[in-house]
């Protein structure tokens, strides 16, 4: 059966008329008219393609049109992307922005992303970024080994997403040499389908798949919108994402309201809580106090900067603490394998344990090598 295409704000005759010779079904028509054809209720046309080319995107017209008919999917083209009405669109689950000169084939694709069916599609997956208050507290060793440990704890598809840029190590904890990166799939990010990431990702020997930090030097800033629109598509790719964030780059601190908690990592010196009190604030007004959580890495109970100390200078109680043991981290670091399928010490206890916790699963007791349980090492106290 051929798709139903409502065409708004397009003088393109070439667009028309190829929607039209590949088989769909395409009307030509305003917002308004839209809204006024269909009586309330009614499942409306299956996609509508905005095309903004020469204005601004008119999200104030998406908006109710994502209300009244919100199965319908919507793919925006563009030759001039405001970043205040991307947000608003972005914020009503629009994530195909087609950027100018556009090629009906890229259209076509597009339009199959957002008409696929309800039944097909998987349900939206979890999504935990990692971000350290300050560079050095471990944030990546806790990002992999907190996918590691969900995978390990579900066997279900887990992406661990390595978003430091030209400076992620991930692809070393894991012991992988990446072909493609996270980059790929920014610049790309019209084209990304299912088999599009497919190509992008690498199969690690843990069974995680590893979305890498690009191996080139990026220039200039990142497209907020790009990052936010890749977040919610690796949502729909798999049910468990991991993102390991770089906290100096802006656009993807702004991204991260699209994913489902994030988790601010900082330790027992004053540099790191001064920086992480900052970060931890400006998360918490973008995207909500209850879906922002605090890590401790390497905590030392006899520390003269106490658990207590730390939830004052971050203004927030600590849900997560990781103890030292550095020899171990290192030594799985080395070898390229993440300590919790490598360790079975105190350390890598508390890294099950917080992911479990995180993703809301059942806890399991498990015997360390002194012969302890420990249920919830590393959890809430």
């Amino acid at each position: 059966m051929s798709l139903s295409v409502a065409l708004l704000g397009s003088s393109d005759r070439d667009l028309f008329t190829g929607l039209r010779d590949r088989g769909y079904r395409v009307s030509e028509s305003s917002a308004s008219e839209v809204s006024s054809l269909y009586p309330p209720g009614a499942k409306g046309p299956d996609a509508f393609l905005v095309d903004t080319r020469g204005i601004v995107p008119p999200s104030r017209d998406l908006a109710p049109l994502k209300r009244q008919f919100p199965t319908a999917g919507v793919v925006v083209i563009a030759d001039t992307l405001d970043p205040n009405g991307m947000l608003e669109a972005m914020r009503l689950g629009i994530t195909e922005w087609l950027p100018a000169p556009v090629a009906l084939q890229d259209v076509e694709n597009a339009l199959r992303r957002v008409t696929r069916p309800v039944s097909s599609r998987t349900v939206a997956g979890q999504c935990f970024a990692v971000v350290g208050g300050k560079g050095g507290v471990g944030s990546t060793t806790i990002a992999v080994n907190l996918a590691t440990a969900l995978h390990k704890a579900t066997a279900e598809p887990t992406l661990l997403v390595d978003m430091h840029m030209a400076q992620g190590d991930a692809a070393i904890f894991l012991g992988v040499e990446p072909r493609f990166t996270v980059l790929d799939a920014l610049e790309n990010i019209q084209r990304l389908d299912d088999a599009y990431l497919k190509g992008l990702v690498t199969p690690t020997p843990c069974g995680l798949d590893l979305l890498a930090a690009a191996n080139r030097p990026l220039i200039g800033t990142l497209d907020v919108m790009r990052v936010r629109a890749l977040i919610e598509f690796l949502k729909s790719a798999y049910p468990w994402v991991v993102i390991d964030c770089t906290r100096s780059d802006s656009s993807v601190i702004e991204s991260l309201d699209a994913a489902n908690t994030v988790l601010v990592v900082a330790n027992q010196e004053l540099p790191t809580l001064r920086s992480a009190s900052r970060l931890a604030m400006a998360l918490r007004q973008r995207c909500g106090a209850n879906r922002i959580k605090l890590m401790i890495s390497r905590f030392d109970s006899q520390s003269e900067i106490d658990r207590k100390d730390v939830e004052r200078v971050l203004g927030g109680k600590v849900s997560y603490t990781f103890p030292s043991d550095y020899r171990t981290a290192v030594t799985a670091l080395n070898k390229g394998e993440p300590l919790v399928l490598s360790s079975q010490g105190l350390l890598a206890a508390s890294f099950e344990t917080a992911a479990r916790e995180i993703a809301n699963l059942p806890q399991v007791a498990r015997e360390t090598a002194r012969g302890g349980l420990f249920a919830r090492l590393g959890g809430k106290r």
